[in-house]
């Protein structure tokens, strides 16, 4: 790597562009540690890992998901992380300015890269002091050093643009009456430079007529301070101006037929830190949200090309964000606009000509509720629905300080695990386990919640669910149902891809009632899982297990069969004392819901039933015919034996060896 800039921080590529990329490596210095180049999916854990680096994006195809990922990373997770976005697009720049730190125009060198993410490290911000007084000069400059700023200063309006472009500060001071370009003009130049055009300008004069402020800010200045100067106050605006542009804000585009409305509206926004777009109808509106993303809409009700009801349309529309939402212009005082927006599906509306004060409390309102629900919407994903009432719980009333929670409830139990998955890890790279469990998760989890059920948590290749007790058998039935459902969903998942055809994924489902104990478990201080536990959850993670023993996926419990067998097709499969309890349990297959169940599964039934039945009578010789019998009947589960050969193998055992006692209970040795 030859450049005379050091590098000052790490840099972390992730480059779409392959040609680029390639370009980019070739001119590194492979040995050096403090430069990587990772795909967009390691970006989170790289950045986790390294928070002070300098994160470099560029993209060609997935521009908006670069610009979301991005988005979050500095404007969630690491508000002071450097990201220096690469684009072949220049259009994009103003976008890239609004939400990241630096933008450069690609191809470009990995020197020039470097300079700029040295640049941003040094954490000193520039300022340009524009000013022909000398004892202005004098009072400012030597306090601003003294706070960590870099300093640039120009004594005429000529010389403070010539600075400008040359030193890019962050935030300009300039004065008005001034030799050579007075102040307006020197404004002007600099906010109409795409060099300086995003730094911040505050005007300071003793010229204070409203005539002359409005000239300053039509010349594009951010603020106006009159004269004399108290410095506390300027820090204080500089302070807040800093922090203002270091806060990502959203993406809005605006819809107007009113050309001079729609900038004006922008204005304010992008003064507040949002990123803007406008256009005047419907049809620009699309053309623009293919090639950049929006968070929020604001849209008059009649455009040219059609009215805000098709607004509603191009929120719901696959180019745009799933939760992409609009607020309407609307009249003052038109009550038939105002319903009509709302009507559409509008967020909110706003009366025209908007006032500062309105625009920024509906807009600032709006995007809060839609964080909220977004978080909210994130949150649940990775935690229970029963985990996020009781945090809810504890949120709202967290001010009568509530001991941890710890309740008897009634509960029906489930479990899920992969059957041979340490094989299965053996034979496929990390990346193709983890796509086959999420995708099988993604089935189980729709089918479970569809069905009422809670997923508890996941556990590497394994899964726990409850169902609350409504009081009466509707419970058992979903649950049941739910186990009929994934058996289907697995064999379609199986199915639909070649390489899991000949390697199909295998599960055990264990299911029990009973009373549970639902509660806070971990450090109150550090965090805490709202679960359950309990000896009905055992059982259920005992049945589970058990499922390989007898060459089947499901195993229920006595407790949740035996009021089901009206609607669904069951055949006991056992009594047995698991691992730990004395108390034996007659457990279950559910084989189909009765309205389905074929006469060659109805046969099953019935055979295996008898031999059961001859069995635990002690009768070996007459329960090992019905089972050579059910054995031709059995459903291929694509184990290499069935529950009929487990009981053919324990009556030729039995009658060989009879045993002095028997009651028909066999004991799993283990969990």
């Amino acid at each position: 790597m030859n450049t005379a800039n050091p590098l000052n921080s790490k840099l972390i590529f992730c480059i779409e562009n392959k040609d680029f990329n390639k370009y980019l490596k070739s001119t590194s210095d492979e040995t050096d540690k403090r430069i990587k180049f990772l795909e967009i999916e390691n970006i989170p854990r790289a950045v986790a890992e390294n928070p002070d680096a300098t994160l470099v994006l560029q993209s060609d195809v997935n521009e908006n998901i670069f610009f979301d990922i991005g988005k979050k990373l500095k404007g969630i997770f690491f508000k002071e992380l450097k990201v220096i976005f690469l684009s072949f697009d220049y259009l994009i720049k103003s976008d890239a300015l609004k939400g990241f730190s630096s933008f450069i125009q690609a191809p470009c060198s990995l020197e020039l890269i470097i300079e700029e993410a040295t640049r941003l490290n040094d954490h000193r911000k520039r300022i340009l002091l524009i000013d022909d007084s000398k004892l202005v000069h004098k009072n400012l400059v030597g306090p601003l050093k003294e706070k960590g700023f870099i300093v640039e200063q120009a004594f005429d309006g000529q010389e403070g643009v010539e600075t400008a472009l040359s030193t890019k500060p962050d935030l300009v001071i300039c004065d008005i009456e001034m030799p050579i370009m007075n102040g307006f003009e020197a404004c002007a130049e600099i906010r109409n430079n795409k060099v300086t055009q995003d730094c911040y300008i505050i005007m300071s004069s003793t010229l204070k007529s409203a005539e002359d402020q409005k000239k300053g800010f039509a010349a594009g200045v951010d603020e106006y301070m009159p004269k004399p100067v108290i410095f506390d106050d300027l820090l204080e605006r500089i302070n807040r101006s800093f922090a203002l542009q270091s806060v990502l804000r959203e993406k809005i585009l605006i819809i107007d037929e009113d050309e001079y409305q729609a900038e004006n509206i922008a204005n304010y926004l992008n003064k507040q830190g949002f990123s803007t777009r406008t256009c005047s109808g419907i049809s620009d509106a699309q053309r623009l949200l293919k090639k950049f993303s929006s968070d929020l809409i604001i849209s008059s009700t009649s455009l040219k090309d059609g009215s805000i009801i098709d607004v509603d349309k191009i929120c719901k529309s696959e180019q745009t964000n799933s939760d992409l939402a609009f607020i309407g212009l609307v009249d003052q005082d038109n009550e038939g606009d105002r319903r009509m927006a709302l009507n559409a599906g509008a967020k909110d509306t706003v009366a025209t000509p908007p006032t500062a004060e309105a625009l920024a409390a509906v807009v600032e309102r709006t995007l809060a509720e839609m964080r909220t629900e977004r978080e909210r919407d994130q949150f649940q994903r990775y935690v229970s629905k029963a985990s996020f009432q009781s945090a809810l719980e504890k949120s709202v009333l967290s001010e009568l300080s509530l001991p941890s929670r710890a309740e008897k409830r009634q509960a029906t139990v489930f479990f899920l695990d992969i059957a041979q998955f340490t094989g299965r890890c053996e034979r496929y790279s990390p990346e193709e386990i983890v796509s086959q469990i999420n995708n099988m998760f993604e089935s189980i989890t729709e089918i479970i919640t569809k069905n009422g059920g809670d997923i508890d948590k996941f556990m590497g290749d394994a899964c726990m669910s409850f169902w609350f007790s409504e009081g009466d058998r509707q419970n058992y039935d979903k649950c049941l149902l739910s186990i009929l459902e994934i058996q289907k969903a697995i064999k379609e998942l199986n199915d639909s891809d070649p390489i899991m055809k000949e390697d199909p994924l295998k599960v055990r489902m264990g299911l029990n009632s009973g009373d549970v104990i639902l509660c806070d478990i971990g450090a109150a201080k550090a965090r805490v899982d709202l679960t359950m536990i309990g000896d009905a959850v055992n059982i259920a993670a005992r049945l589970e297990t058990a499922c390989s023993q007898y060459f089947i996926d499901n195993l229920v419990s006595d407790s949740v069969a035996k009021d089901a067998k009206d609607q669904f097709s069951i055949r006991i499969i056992d009594r047995i004392k698991v691992y730990g309890k004395d108390t034996p349990v007659a457990v279950y297959e559910i084989i189909n819901e009765v309205e389905n169940t074929s006469q060659k599964e109805n046969d099953l039934i019935k055979h295996f039933e008898k031999g059961f039945e001859a069995y635990t009578k002690g009768k070996f010789s007459a329960g090992l015919k019905h089972f050579q019998k059910s054995k031709s009947l059995e459903i291929d589960r694509g184990y290499p034996s069935t529950p009929s050969d487990v009981y053919i193998s324990r009556c030729e055992m039995l009658e060989k060896s009879p045993p002095k006692t028997w009651d028909g209970t066999w004991s799993l040795e283990s969990k």
